[in-house]
This record gives structure tokens, sequence and C-alpha cells, in this order.
């Protein structure tokens, strides 16, 4: 993975990724798991699936909100997150879950083609730009015909962005700064028609696009997340 460090803004100390998200734990259920935006873009999606889905939560988290809403909604949910604090907090929060600790890059399925929903919110941008497009195709590989991916990113056009951290094709900029949980962290963002490209790229059909801004609670010393969410379908076999 990209970028493995979060730079702390109080102290200037370096951690790990992981160790971050093992350390703020909860912390990080209290400031987020609270966002409308994304409570209402997930019940579109999981109106989507059939009601006895399986959908993959990648990036779980502590499980809420994501995963609680799938199991809420009575599909299973999945999870994985390369967090062991964080899995854990989903096992105890989500029973009718299942969850891994694993980096999705090195992830396997239990079959191909296992799951009707694969939700992917927020848990992507330490990714290169090769591993999102690796990311794009396993996710379509993941996913049954006819079933749809949500993933929630950042626009990189509504991030303070330098002419240099962008590609030639002006598509994709690298080490877009934001604060996050206290902690200065790096990003890799498409544009919005840059993440519409690269899942159209892996084999999706664009579903729906929505932004929307969340600002979390001034205690949890963090930019504003201008969210960007796409939906993406897979087509049926015919």
């Amino acid at each position: 993975m990209m970028d493995d460090v979060k730079i702390s803004i109080d102290t200037g100390a370096i951690i790990s990724t992981r160790d971050f998200y093992n350390e703020v734990g909860k912390r990080y259920e209290d400031a987020f798991s609270h966002d409308a935006g994304l409570q209402r873009i997930l019940e579109r999606f999981l109106s989507l699936l059939s009601s006895n889905a399986s959908v993959l939560d990648v990036g779980c988290g502590t499980g809420k909100p994501v995963s609680s809403m799938i199991a809420g909604s009575g599909r299973k949910p999945y999870g994985i997150d390369f967090s062991a604090t964080m899995v854990e907090l989903s096992k105890k929060q989500v029973p009718q879950g299942v969850f891994q600790c694993c980096n999705m890059l090195r992830y396997a399925p239990p079959s191909p083609s296992n799951f009707e929903g694969i939700i992917a919110n927020l848990s992507l941008f330490g990714l290169s730009r090769a591993e999102l497009t690796s990311m794009a195709h396993k996710f379509f590989q993941w996913i049954k015909p006819g079933g749809f991916l949500l993933i929630g990113v950042f626009g990189a056009e509504d991030c303070e962005t330098k002419p240099e951290q962008w590609d030639a094709d002006g598509e994709c900029a690298s080490r877009v700064s934001n604060i996050f949980m206290g902690h200065r962290v790096f990003m890799t963002l498409f544009t919005k028609s840059g993440w519409n490209k690269l899942l159209e790229g892996a084999g999706f059909t664009i579903a729906h696009t929505e932004s929307d801004v969340f600002s979390p609670p001034a205690a949890a010393v963090c930019d504003d997340d201008p969210h960007y969410f796409v939906i993406g379908q897979k087509p049926s076999i015919a």
C-alpha cells in the first residue's frame, strides 16, 4: 500500500496506518458513524439487492454504520479490514457478520463471483493508482453478474492540490493532504469523472453518482469530507 504512514499534527510523530487504526478504534466510530449522507446512499444501494444478498464491506472498520446497516436490512455482511482492533470491534458490534483481518490487496473470497454487493467506503485512499486499478478489477471479479458496487471516495477537484501532484492525463492526483483524526494523511484521488472511468474500465456500468459534504465533530480534529459516491453494476449474463 502507498504512503503507509500517518503523521501526527500534534507531536510530529510518525505512525503506521495499521497502528493508527488500531489506536483510534471506537473514536473513529464516534466521529463518523452518524453521517446522514452515507446512510442515505447505503439505503439506496441496499434497495438494489435481493433480500438475502451477501455483501462485502471492504475496510469495515468498527462495523458501524456499513456492516450494521447490511445486517439490519436482513442481508449477510462480510467484512475485511487490516486493523485487528477494528475487526474485533466489528465482530462484537455486528455478530451476524463474518469478519476477517487482511489487506484488501491480498484478499481472496470464498468463491469467485461470491457477492451480490460490495461496499468500499473511504477505504481506498491509501492505494496507488496501479493498486486502485487492480482493486476495481478484483471487485468486478468478486461480484455476481447483475450485482452492484458502491465506492465512497473524494473527487480530486474538491481537494487542495498542486500541479506537480497530477498525472499527465489530469485524471489522478497523488499525495493529496487531508487532516484526519488529528493526523495528516496523504491520499491518491481520481477526479469524479476519473473514478467513473476507473470502474467502467473494469467492466462496470455506472448506475448512480452523488456528492455530499460531511463535517465531522470538532473533537475529531478532521477536515470536512467532500464525499463522492459511485454505484456501479456488473452486467447480467444474457
